[in-house]
């Protein structure tokens, strides 16, 4: 009988859980934490000293190196002992790892951490020095913790880390999931031009306004940060209500987060090619201030945009798409933006008068009239040919790691 070979890939899915340390675990949690704090500025200190050498006598400290130095470092520090050694290992290959993407130019050099400011999490690395038990999650040194286990682990769990957030305590769990390789799907295609005013356009026709999460807890949050202002530096005061603005603060991020997931889901599943504009929103948002001997123009204006912006998630937006779509076979293609507000999906023409208003799109050359956002979303789709745009390296989808060994299917081969 015939063999069917499955081509099978690795997926990663984080699961997040929230956790309930005791009094005495939350103090322990509160003692690690600095001694990661201290273990990082160090590390940092150490590679910087061997990069402002010469050139010629430069020394390239790696996470290596660092590791092999921990033990002795350890044995004379007990507090810092107390920190899983895998805790503390993990630290320094997530600083190797910043290192790294600096000197690829992706990001800036890693900076000191600050009390207060930085918050780090706990990662164990081996899957068998934590155990998660029904809802007790063991971790070492620490115990068990009350887990809430909303929704069970899939695959093969990996990793374990355990941060803080506000007065709130979460463990995510990465697992490996080994999947078979979803058959690319061609179809069917919809365009997204992304707002401030509406969230989302599509060029099937649809609207998604904007949910205005930080506008509606703007004045709690403006009375919270006036408190901060009129409690005196260093007083347990301030501390509470530094703590009280992070707790809206926390609230509107999770608002945004589950309006993103719930537009991405739905678009990701009916959906095989998902076309998007190509922004480059990190400096859409930046600062208008400029300097002192040039100061920039409409900066109040142009601080309300940014907000805007960022309260919509246009990154992380597109950051959703990306792998949910690599999931179930689909594909995210950006297209570049230019004009797409003034062109006509109609007949092509270009023209800056042809957006009359803000949801107002009326072509000077056809007459063609149309929703201006609903407009740009054609636009986006009549740029979107994946064909045309795979070579250009303009279709991103979710990572994968291929397994080494393809298996047989049973069914097949008649077992």
């Amino acid at each position: 009988m015939g063999q069917c070979i499955l081509c099978l890939v690795l997926i990663r899915k984080a699961f997040l859980y929230r956790v309930y340390p005791t009094t005495k675990q939350v103090e322990r949690l509160g003692a690690w934490e600095g001694a990661l704090r201290f273990l990082w500025n160090l590390a940092l200190e150490q590679r910087r000293m061997g990069l402002a050498r010469p050139r010629d006598e430069r020394v390239f400290v790696t996470a290596f190196d660092q590791i092999n130095q921990l033990t002795e470092l350890r044995a004379a520090l007990p507090w810092l002992a107390d920190v899983p050694r895998n805790v503390c290992a993990e630290l320094l290959v997530s600083l190797d790892k910043a290192w790294s993407r600096c000197f690829k130019r992706l990001a800036k050099a890693p900076r000191f951490k600050r009390r207060g400011r930085d918050e780090l999490g706990f990662t164990e690395p081996h899957p068998k020095s934590w155990r998660l038990d029904g809802s007790t999650l063991r971790f070492p040194k620490l115990g068990n913790l009350r887990a809430v286990i909303h929704r069970p682990l899939e695959g093969k769990p990996k990793t374990c880390t355990l941060r803080r957030e506000g007065n709130q305590w979460l463990a995510s769990i990465l697992c490996e999931i080994e999947v078979a390789d979803p058959v690319q799907r061609t179809g069917p295609v919809i365009a997204l031009d992304r707002g401030v005013v509406n969230a989302v356009a599509t060029s099937d026709g649809d609207i998604v306004r904007a949910p205005r999460h930080l506008e509606v807890s703007a004045k709690r949050l403006a009375r919270a940060q006036r408190t901060v202002s009129r409690r005196k530096k260093g007083s347990k005061n301030r501390e509470k209500a530094k703590a009280r603005v992070s707790v809206l603060h926390r609230k509107v991020r999770r608002q945004r987060e589950h309006f993103l997931h719930g537009l991405t889901t739905k678009m990701a599943k009916s959906h095989g090619i998902v076309v998007v504009e190509k922004l480059q929103v990190k400096a859409m948002t930046a600062s208008a201030a400029g300097t002192l001997e040039e100061p920039g123009r409409n900066v109040r204006q142009k601080a309300g945009l940014n907000r805007a912006i960022l309260g919509v998630g246009w990154g992380r937006m597109v950051e959703m798409l990306g792998y949910k779509l690599g999931w179930s076979g689909g594909t995210l293609v950006e297209v570049p933006a230019a004009y797409s507000s003034q062109t006509c999906s109609s007949c092509g023409g270009v023209d800056a008068e042809s957006r009359a208003s803000q949801s107002v799109f009326c072509c000077t050359s056809c007459g063609y009239r149309d929703h201006a956002d609903l407009n740009a979303a054609k636009v986006l789709k009549s740029r979107g040919n994946p064909s045309a745009l795979l070579a250009s390296g303009s279709v991103r989808t979710a990572s994968k790691k291929r397994l080494r060994v393809a298996r047989r299917s049973p069914e097949s081969s008649g077992l």
